[in-house]
């Protein structure tokens, strides 16, 4: 089981088989490069990084794999981007930042802050780790349960409140045991840490944006959004 892109990675999934990675990077890098020439000479660039299967109009999409929506394969974590500095009048992160390395992020944010034009938006979706660990406490301490509010119970069909706090914790890999899975949670953010990291990389005019703003995929009673400008 693969948990997106099914279809358009079904030649990497066969070279994977086939122990040919080198073969995988070598055209994720052509791919890669060839969008770069491209999209380089646009007036008005948005990049959208984790797309899901589908585009969302007028953006460029950065992914760590493969698929038919995306446009740059890099792993954010651990290259420095090939885009040029001053590059996007607008990034947008929407559950992604929670798949990277917690130590990581600092060094992420800097990176996303040269990308950007003078003026430039970051706009970041998170689950909200404080509304997760609240919950968890709640129904230790008081058995209230809210994970309804939520609804979402992959791998847990009995709904188990604590499984749940674990599952959007921690995510759940490629649901078959696969440590190295790019889909495990590896940071927490809350809204006052999310506050703090634009701030201390120099973003101005940071808000807490609401689900009305969401553009692509809506995560619902879980979602926390915070945008800044360069």
């Amino acid at each position: 089981m693969n948990y997106s892109f099914p279809v358009s990675r079904r030649l990497d999934t066969i070279l994977e088989k086939l122990n040919l990675e080198s073969i995988i990077k070598f055209k994720n890098k052509l791919k890669t490069q060839k969008n770069l020439r491209v999209n380089e000479s646009k007036t008005i660039r948005k990049l959208e990084i984790g797309p899901g299967l589908e585009r969302i109009s007028d953006f460029e999409t950065l992914n760590i794999i493969d698929g038919q929506s995306t446009d740059y394969i890099l792993d954010l974590s651990k290259v420095n981007t090939p885009f040029k500095d001053n590059s996007f009048d607008l990034i947008y992160c929407s559950h992604i930042m929670e798949h990277m390395p917690w130590y990581e992020i600092d060094k992420i944010f800097i990176e996303l802050y040269r990308m950007l034009k003078p003026n430039g938006i970051l706009e970041v979706w998170v689950p909200d780790g404080l509304k997760v660990c609240k919950n968890i406490i709640e129904f230790e301490e008081n058995e209230i349960n809210n994970t309804e509010l939520d609804g979402w119970y992959r791998l847990n069909e009995n709904k188990d409140p604590i499984k749940w706090g674990a599952a959007r914790m921690f995510s759940y890999g490629d649901g078959l045991g696969n440590l190295n899975h790019h889909n495990w949670h590896r940071g927490l953010f809350t809204e006052k840490y999310l506050n703090r990291t634009f701030s201390k990389v120099g973003f101005k005019n940071i808000k807490k944006m609401d689900n009305s703003e969401v553009r692509g995929y809506d995560h619902g009673w879980i979602n926390l959004g915070i945008k800044g400008v360069k």
